[in-house]
């Protein structure tokens, strides 16, 4: 028999459900999204309610408006200019079309393909570096990789370098709670944390993480990608249980839109404008045409989303994708079903080992579907694969920060750029058959006779991958 307090406990929790239920039904989700929110408010209404309190606004009205207003105060002259390769890309026009961004012309376009290559070049640059210094990451470590960046950042404050880090509050909590960053901070340098938990101002959008990687060096050189700053990038000594993941280096015009990107995200934090500090003179030359992507719940439209889904149903060869997360929505979903099913050759590769469990269970949930069209899927044998790459017909690549999936497509700050260039899809094919020598391929038959509790708990997965 109920006490009262065990029937007012009950009573209140039903109220709280149909509250939340009639604010959740009125929102503009897909139902994929809707349906896992019901499920957590009616099953768990007192733990879902501030749950979706904290991570269920997609709107993000306010941080819309602010950033909307900063990127109208923050500009930089920028100089547009393409190749003939990029003229005869299909796929350049449509890209302009989505996100209204011109191309630009870069130079020294590198894929790095491994945090080794990545680190040994930047922790270069950095080290000669003259004016300043700008980082964005989401995971910042405070293990050797972390302290031995942290260190030379410091040298350079020290030498009159100006050097701006901004670190997602989430991704790289531990850089605010063990104040790793004092000595940087005493020699001059500027940190900041995005949308820190630990500020009551912002607690309420923790859900809305800065997911970029961008660094850029007295507005010459850039690199951005799926690389941030720890240990698991490199290993241990014997250069084993390694993330494997890539990065871009490039020089050139491409660099001014991305210091205006990061500009844009240290005035949303800090209210300072250091826009005076950039030089806004055309570089001159360059041998690769380029499209810059921002991405998150501050633009009008998903426009990495946009351009995925849009190039998917145009491509007439081959998609290949390299990502460390699959939770498409059902519009990605059918792009690739019906490319494989139309003739053109999809390959997924993906991680055999993964960081995110239920993530990756989710992920798995769509194999089935994907198979039975003709898409082929390979996971990396046992490895943790990171990397964000994907090469539709040969002469079209992207890499950055996005991953194919929900959070990546709608609740993220993501960078994404897209190469056209024979060159650099040739570096990205090379890569792409590296991972796939060390992967195995997904047959239909082994997906379907999976053992029926592992085949529930990927579909569990599945219906939260929205809240996951």
């Amino acid at each position: 028999m109920l006490t009262i307090l065990e029937f007012i406990f009950q009573y209140i929790g039903l109220i709280i459900s149909f509250v939340f239920a009639l604010i959740i039904l009125s929102g503009r989700r897909e139902a994929r999204a809707t349906l896992a929110w019901l499920l957590v408010v009616i099953f768990f209404p007192y733990i879902g309610a501030i749950f979706y309190i904290f991570f269920g606004n997609y709107r993000l009205k306010r941080i819309v408006e602010r950033k909307i207003r900063d990127s109208k105060r923050i500009h930089v002259t920028q100089y547009h200019s393409y190749l003939p390769e990029y003229e005869q890309n299909k796929f350049g026009k449509i890209v302009e079309k989505i996100t209204g961004l011109e191309p630009f012309l870069c130079s020294e376009m590198e894929l790095l393909p491994s945090a080794i290559e990545k680190y040994s070049k930047l922790f270069q640059d950095i080290n000669n570096a003259k004016n300043y210094i700008l980082l964005e990451y989401y995971v910042f470590r405070q293990d050797d990789v972390g302290k031995f960046l942290i260190k030379l950042l410091t040298k350079k404050a020290r030498e009159g370098v100006k050097v701006f880090l901004i670190y997602d509050g989430i991704g790289a909590i531990g850089l605010t709670l063990k104040k790793t960053l004092n000595p940087l901070i005493e020699a001059g340098g500027k940190c900041a944390p995005f949308l820190s938990p630990l500020s009551f101002k912002t607690f309420s959008r923790v859900n809305f993480r800065n997911h970029r990687k961008i660094a850029i060096i007295d507005g010459e050189v850039c690199y951005t990608g799926g690389i941030n700053i720890g240990n698991e990038y490199v290993g241990d000594l014997f250069n084993e249980q390694k993330w494997y993941d890539a990065h871009i280096r490039f020089r050139g015009n491409g660099v001014r839109f991305v210091e205006e990107i990061f500009a844009e995200d240290w005035y949303f934090i800090t209210n300072e404008d250091i826009t005076e500090l950039f030089d806004t003179r055309e570089i001159k030359g360059g041998d690769t045409t380029v499209h810059i992507i921002p991405s998150g719940p501050d633009q009008e439209s998903p426009y990495i989303y946009d351009t995925l889904f849009t190039v998917f149903n145009q491509a007439e060869q081959s998609i290949e994708i390299i990502t460390p997360y699959l939770v498409p929505d059902a519009p990605i979903m059918e792009s690739l079903k019906n490319a494989a099913k139309r003739g053109v050759l999809v390959k997924l590769i993906l991680p055999g080992k993964n960081n995110h469990p239920m993530v990756a269970a989710a992920g798995r949930s769509y194999y089935e579907e994907l198979l039975a069209a003709g898409v082929k899927i390979y996971e990396m044998k046992d490895i943790m694969l990171h990397a964000k790459i994907i090469k539709v017909d040969n002469n079209w690549v992207t890499v950055g920060s996005a991953n194919l999936d929900i959070r990546s497509f709608r609740l993220n700050f993501e960078l994404n750029v897209v190469i056209y260039s024979s060159d650099f899809s040739y570096q990205a094919t090379q890569l792409f058959n590296y991972y796939l020598n060390m992967s195995k391929e997904i047959n239909y038959e082994y997906v379907i006779n999976r053992p029926y509790r592992v085949r529930i708990f990927e579909g569990i997965c599945r219906t939260l991958s929205p809240v996951l």
